[in-house]
């Protein structure tokens, strides 16, 4: 008797009822999953001397135009390599990534932590888990015109339910729950973007969707007032921890 092949995924949807934002200090740097954020004072980046950036990502940083986009670059990375250290006893310098076929970065010779990040507004989100994670966050800008993209972006159920509801913020929520889906399986934002599970509940749908078969999970947390976000992983038994970093990130040297 042949084994019957798996084709589809099962996608859990919820928002945490709280977010207890706890310290640096408190992170063992050994949770199975947890997400740190970061709030950039200012839009200029610190000296890159004081940074865990090697020469290629100076230059990759020096090429951003927007001062804006420069800072987040450069923060992003240096907690990047800072806290990937932390969690495989490395030194930051040390640390090698590489690029998915999707853009998302990945810790080279480390098949144990997995990473991802996002940025948006004055907020750096960064995950790391044991499992495949993603993260997304986006500013709910009162100008933009969410109803643009809903037509290509969501199915017609999520339509209704986002038009009939608390529209804007509900765009919002949806949106990075999509997004942090797509980047912790790998599929990216594709044409099958619409069809990736959004709304409250269980879903099962097609691996060709997501790019995975399994069991997920997706999470919506509070970052600010007036920023979404949202945390997928490939389920395990718990949910993740929540710190934040301060800038005095920058001035520690690790040993």
């Amino acid at each position: 008797m042949t084994a019957q092949k798996v084709t589809d995924a099962f996608v859990s949807c919820a928002a945490l009822p709280t977010t207890q934002w706890l310290a640096e200090s408190a992170c063992p740097y050994t949770d199975p999953m947890a997400v740190f954020r970061f709030w950039i004072a200012d839009k200029i980046p610190p000296d890159y001397e004081k940074t865990t950036l090697q020469p290629d990502e100076i230059s990759r940083a020096r090429r951003f135009h927007r001062p804006e986009d420069r800072s987040r670059f450069v923060y992003a990375r240096h907690m990047l390599r800072t806290l990937a250290g932390r969690y495989t006893h490395q030194q930051p310098n040390e640390i090698c990534f590489t690029v998915s076929t999707n853009r998302k970065p990945e810790i080279r010779d480390t098949n144990h932590w997995y990473i991802n990040v996002s940025h948006a507004g004055q907020w750096v989100l960064i995950a790391i888990g044991i499992t495949s994670v993603g993260v997304d966050v986006e500013e709910n800008k009162p100008d933009f015109t969410f109803q643009d993209v809903l037509t290509h972006s969501f199915t017609a159920f999520e339509q209704q339910y986002i038009e009939a509801n608390d529209s804007r913020l509900l765009f919002y929520r949806s949106w990075t729950r999509k997004e942090a889906l797509v980047k912790a399986t790998g599929k990216g934002l594709d044409d099958d973007f619409r069809w990736v599970p959004c709304l409250d509940g269980r879903h099962r749908i097609g691996r060709d969707l997501i790019g995975a078969t399994g069991q997920w999970s997706v999470n919506s947390f509070t970052v600010s007032d007036g920023y979404s976000a949202a945390v997928a992983y490939r389920e395990w038994e718990g949910t993740p921890k929540f710190y934040t970093l301060n800038g005095g990130l920058f001035d520690q040297r690790e040993s």
